[in-house]
């Protein structure tokens, strides 16, 4: 049975909120910090159900970790067992299990790699593909291109790869973070388009800042450091930081951010100028983003490929706007944690806003009307963490709904709702 959260509407949303610590670095962090053989200091890494998952699955391959007062110290390097397979359960984080793949093909040993029923249908083929190009042995145990994955890791007999990145930028980045265990490092060119590109963006900041070696072109080469940074910081998270920003937009008031920085490689800062464009005015100074309503809410059409995970709060604002909105070229949306675009065109119908989806679009036509108090209606999340703020969004202006799981926020921004409640003003 599922649990709700009922957020009755508010008068305003203001005050200041310092940004969780980004999932995307602390993940990429993680996995470097790992390869290490000397001690790396992460400083505010996030702590939340994917780091976790990827923390569990890192102690199993040899790395272990110590609290600091500012976070964890990582002690690799990474090693599979003398006899026997080592279980990697990502559950149900698709980064884990796709930094996962790439880096348990580089490190000795036998690894069986598994997840949540969603996360097994969840496509895993392009990387796969790429990696037994490079020499890597890995086999799908049950169905072709998804998990279950066998891998024997071993020195791999190329150092140059081309990859299918059009499902997924991970795939990408899960090959150069593995190209940093190399010797020689690894080259990696896309086959074609690339989804979510920036993420690829930040995966060669991170590597930089590990003392790492990136040259950009054509191909993207990377070649191990010599001396590895021993400290690296997580900055803060757009992805978590958009929809407190976007919660200005549907209630009104002022919002500051703290602990971003700007400009920023995070993907889902392009999502800023995506409510400016809906009318929010947005100022930047130090490590903050402030956002404050000026006038109506205004229907924008945009291609939304490069920040998927700001996609969920942008529709739910937009359903607020005097117009109609699109939000093209997300058909990667439906190979999330659930079929985004479905998830939620069925979020907004259930709180009475006019929605549809195409294959690749979400058309959503505003403003919808507040309406009069009601029995409750329940906002189905499919247990998305994305999804499930989005249904907060839309909470803090229409009456009588509940936010379906919202424990699932968990994966990704533990405090949402806690921090959403200290912006009410009621």
């Amino acid at each position: 049975m599922s649990d709700y959260l009922i957020i009755p509407p508010v008068r305003e949303v203001r005050g200041s909120i310092s940004a969780p610590p980004s999932k995307s670095a602390t993940n990429r962090a993680l996995i470097l910090a790992a390869l290490s053989a000397r001690p790396i200091d992460l400083v505010r890494p996030l702590d939340s159900d994917d780091t976790r998952v990827l923390r569990r699955c890192l102690g199993s391959m040899g790395a272990s970790f110590e609290t600091t007062p500012d976070g964890i110290r990582v002690h690799g390097p990474l090693a599979g067992l003398h006899d026997g397979q080592v279980l990697l359960d990502s559950g149900e984080s698709g980064t884990a299990a796709r930094f996962l793949i790439a880096l348990s093909a580089v490190t000795p040993g036998r690894f069986l790699l598994t997840g949540s029923p969603r996360l097994r249908e969840r496509p895993m083929g392009p990387l796969v593909a790429a990696l037994v190009g490079l020499g890597a042995q890995v086999t799908f145990t049950s169905e072709p291109g998804f998990l279950p994955i066998a891998v024997e890791g071993r020195a791999l007999a190329s150092s140059s790869v081309t990859v299918d990145a059009s499902a997924s930028s991970q795939f990408i980045s899960a090959l150069l973070l593995a190209g940093a265990a190399l010797p020689d490092g690894l080259a990696v060119r896309a086959a074609g388009p690339v989804a979510s590109s920036p993420y690829v963006e930040m995966t060669v900041e991170t590597l930089r800042a590990f003392g790492h070696s990136v040259e950009t072109g054509a191909e993207i080469r990377v070649r191990p450091a010599g001396a590895p940074k021993e400290r690296y910081e997580i900055p803060g998270d757009y992805s978590s930081a958009i929809p407190l920003l976007a919660a200005v937009g549907v209630a009104g008031g002022e919002v500051s951010v703290e602990g971003l920085r700007w400009p920023s490689p995070d993907a889902d800062a392009l999502a800023v100028t995506v409510l400016e464009g809906m009318g929010l005015e947005i100022s930047a100074a130090g490590d903050r983003i402030r956002a404050r309503r000026r006038g109506q809410i205004r229907p924008v059409t945009v291609r939304a490929a490069d920040f998927p995970d700001a996609v969920p709060a942008l529709v739910a604002l937009s359903a607020f706007a005097s117009g109609a909105s699109q939000f093209e070229a997300i058909a990667h949306l439906r190979l999330k944690e659930s079929d985004r675009i479905a998830a939620l065109v069925a979020l907004l119908q259930a709180a009475g806003v006019s929605a549809r989806a195409e294959q690749d679009a979400i058309c959503v036509e505003g403003p919808v009307s507040p309406g009069e108090s009601r029995p409750f209606k329940r906002l189905p999340t499919r247990g998305d963490h994305r999804i499930a703020m989005a249904g907060a969004l839309l909470s803090l202006a229409l009456p009588g709904l509940a936010v379906e799981n919202p424990g699932c926020v968990a994966k990704s921004y533990p405090g949402f709702f806690r921090d959403l409640e200290r912006l009410a003003v009621r």
